[in-house]
């Protein structure tokens, strides 16, 4: 079985920081195919929420540790992840 901390059975992993207003790795875009299971692991430095657009999905990201958000991407389009109190784009969600 795999690991406690491994996300549930996603397709793929995209792993960002917040760290003193500034997204680590800088905002990009991360293409998935339509059905494909995205993990996105954040951690910030601040309590915070994650959004991501057309999906209506949030995640509280609490001070400090790692929260993980799963969805299917199940739409096709561009989408926009970002945080609701600091507004930074962490990263754009391309579905085809």
């Amino acid at each position: 079985p795999p690991p406690a901390s491994a996300p549930a059975q996603a397709d793929r992993t995209v792993t960002l920081s917040v760290r003193d207003g500034k997204v680590v790795p800088a905002p990009g875009r991360t293409e998935l195919k339509r059905g494909e299971r995205v993990a996105l692991r954040v951690t910030s430095d601040r309590a915070d929420t994650l959004h991501v657009h057309g999906y209506d999905k949030e995640l509280a990201l609490p001070a400090g540790q790692e929260a993980t958000l799963v969805l299917t991407a199940d739409r096709t389009g561009l989408f926009e992840v970002e945080t609701h109190e600091s507004r930074l784009v962490l990263t754009q969600l391309l579905v085809r």
